[in-house]
């Protein structure tokens, strides 16, 4: 048997700034919604957003140990998008020869994400 990684769930402490985010800002298409809920299609993964996460300070150390890395054809092109949406990466571009090249950004809840764009396959 084989596993894939088909949903990933995000906890947050206010769904409708999420919401906001995730949808209209980096342009996932919502799946659903109830309550302190929503779900967007990203890719072929499924994202499950919750809310009732307490927000903690930014700094180093409060870093989730789970990062979730959102692929595009165009780094570049996309992260233009962004800025213009007032989303800026952490730091400049980081570039594994080979591999991709890709930006460190946060959710509104410090959620880390990567924008990457990839030379070859992944897997």
């Amino acid at each position: 048997m084989e596993l894939k990684c088909q949903h990933a769930v995000i906890r947050v402490s206010d769904v409708t700034a999420a919401k906001d985010f995730y949808v209209n800002k980096l342009g996932f298409r919502l799946l659903e919604e109830a309550g302190n809920f929503f779900a967007v299609a990203a890719g072929g993964i499924r994202l499950s957003v919750f809310g009732g996460c307490e927000r903690t300070e930014p700094s180093e150390e409060a870093k989730t140990g789970v990062s979730l890395i959102f692929r595009t054809e165009d780094l570049d092109a996309f992260a233009a998008v962004l800025k213009s949406k007032g989303i800026l990466p952490y730091g400049e571009v980081i570039d594994i020869p080979n591999f991709h090249k890709f930006l460190e950004y946060e959710d509104p809840d410090g959620n880390v994400f990567f924008l990457a764009q990839y030379y070859v396959e992944p897997i």
